[in-house]
């Protein structure tokens, strides 16, 4: 016998790549990422289609701008929507139906490229929020001062439980809002005893009535039409019934309205 059939060949260890193929090729791989598409172009669907279907009706600027980072924000999240539910779904699916359960898989903290490729696509998605919300921001205080000169200003008080409008300019106070298309709009919002939030749903605004601190918020409706105002903040006893309504008006209906109420167009 030669001395070349005691020789034992040699076993190189997997290369990572060679891990990686293994783990791609894996049954519950390739099922949970088939089921990740699925789920991910069901999300995609739902927010090109239905998601802006059943929001409140777009009734002014921020509404608008509400209703595209709704939709953003759902294709965004779409991929990561479907990998969970991918998995739930195969893991659902193939659950052990016996006495004895199988011994535990690997540890994901333990996969080094599932984690490096989940730390990376997690920072870079909350990177994007924080952009986005950055230059939002920035883009909403533009706004808001280059409106300033020509907006009316409403001043919202919330009580319980109850809302209150009063125009300064036009010298009325009620307890419907009322305001005229295509008119910049500034809400200075106070409470006069807890904390309540003002929410006019169909103009996409939102902010804090608090008691000893005024709250500002802007926007310009842009369609005529019924609105409605709700409190977001829970306030007591009574505050599913803390909401009224109120008009997006012509500018010649609204200075009728406002003349009707005892008051002068400013």
């Amino acid at each position: 016998m030669s001395s070349h059939d005691h020789e034992v060949e040699e076993v190189l260890p997997p290369t990572p790549g060679d891990r990686v193929i293994t783990f791609l090729k894996r049954k519950d791989v390739v099922q949970s990422f088939v089921l990740g598409i699925f789920f991910t172009l069901v999300f995609v669907i739902l927010g090109r289609d239905f998601y802006p279907k059943w929001m409140p009706t777009i009734m002014s600027t921020d509404m608008k701008a509400n209703e595209a980072l709704m939709v953003a924000f759902t294709y965004i999240s779409a991929p990561v929507c479907g990998v969970v539910l991918g998995i739930a779904t195969y893991t659902f699916l193939n659950r052990h139906t016996g006495d004895t359960p199988p011994e535990d898989g690997p540890a994901i903290r333990t996969n080094t490229p599932v984690v490096v490729v989940w730390g990376i696509v997690s920072s870079l998605m909350a990177l994007l929020a924080i952009i986005w919300g950055l230059v939002e921001l920035n883009v909403g205080s533009e706004a808001a001062a280059s409106e300033a000169r020509t907006a009316m200003v409403v001043e919202v008080t919330g009580s319980q439980w109850v809302w209150t409008f009063k125009y300064p300019a036009q010298g009325i106070e009620t307890h419907e809002l009322n305001l005229p298309i295509d008119q910049p709009v500034i809400f200075d919002v106070i409470s006069s005893d807890v904390n309540h939030s003002f929410w006019p749903v169909q103009l996409g605004v939102k902010v804090d009535a608090n008691r000893l601190q005024t709250t500002v918020v802007h926007t310009t409706p842009t369609k005529l039409g019924a609105i409605d105002v709700k409190c977001a903040e829970l306030c007591g006893l009574y505050h599913a019934y803390m909401e009224t309504t109120g008009q997006i008006m012509t500018a010649a209906d609204f200075n009728n309205w406002v003349t009707a109420q005892g008051g002068h167009v400013a």
